[in-house]
């Protein structure tokens, strides 16, 4: 087990600007910690954590949490989160398809859109079974197929030469059907959910978003032409999702919820 050395100097500013959107995001964390029924006292990992929003979540709860993820600068933020909000947080560098954690050291894991872009998803399933207690559970927030965000990463690809195709994380993780035949020795419950994020309009989120990805920010070869081919994709996917809300805008993120049992 590698901890997290003592956050640098420096600003990791890829993930401070992540954070403008992981923000408007919290409330899918606080969701699933609440379906997850966490219980004050009870051991919970977060892993894929990015900046911290399931470990903060389950930290509200009176648990002793965990958080892994590979990127330092995520973790840094989590870190700088965690003290900032007098949430302690246990943060360690680590691989979701690898994780650094004895085995059933957890009442519950957890991973809030994080997991689920690990490339192997059998190896995965299978290291956030191992670290789950025997009867324990794993709580997961995936984005659901043809959802905005599905559609969005769709964008992603098309205009951004050789980024990674992340709608097959989504056709992975992101249906029952899916997460049954990944996790087979365990009982799995699913929901369909959505959060409405508030924006004044379709443009002004595009934009922020633009901004706030790390993967969205075109390179400065082609920073015009990739900028606006890019900016034009993600206007039509936010706007299949789009829905007048007064003088704003809603824009409705589906995902799946699942609590999944290993059976031992």
């Amino acid at each position: 087990m590698t901890s997290l050395p003592p956050e640098p100097n420096t600003t990791d500013w890829a993930a401070e600007r992540y954070q403008t959107l992981a923000a408007r995001l919290q409330p899918i964390s606080e969701a699933l910690c609440a379906t997850a029924d966490l219980r004050a006292g009870e051991r919970v990992l977060d892993v894929a954590c990015a900046t911290g929003n399931a470990a903060l979540a389950a930290a509200r709860r009176g648990c002793a949490v965990t958080a892994v993820d590979l990127d330092p600068g995520m973790l840094a933020v989590t870190r700088r989160r965690s003290t900032t909000e007098h949430l302690p947080v246990e943060v360690y560098a680590g691989d979701a398809q690898r994780l650094p954690f004895p085995d059933r050291s957890f009442d519950a894991v957890l991973s809030a859109y994080g997991a689920m872009f690990a490339p192997d998803a059998g190896a995965t399933a299978r290291e956030l079974a191992r670290v789950c207690r025997p009867d324990g559970r794993i709580a997961l927030a995936n984005w659901s197929p043809g959802g905005v965000i599905d559609e969005v990463f769709a964008a992603l690809h098309r205009h951004l030469p050789g980024s990674p195709d992340l709608t097959r994380a989504v056709d992975a993780w992101g249906t029952a059907g899916k997460l049954r035949a990944i996790f087979p020795a365990a009982r799995v419950t699913t929901a369909a959910r959505h959060l409405d994020l508030r924006s004044t309009s379709r443009e002004a989120w595009s934009d922020m978003f633009l901004h706030s990805f790390g993967p969205a920010a075109p390179g400065p070869a082609d920073v015009t032409g990739t900028a606006t081919a890019l900016r034009a994709g993600l206007l039509r996917a936010f706007g299949n999702h789009t829905f007048p809300d007064g003088p704003g805008v809603r824009i409705r993120h589906a995902y799946l919820e699942a609590v999944i049992t290993p059976l031992r």
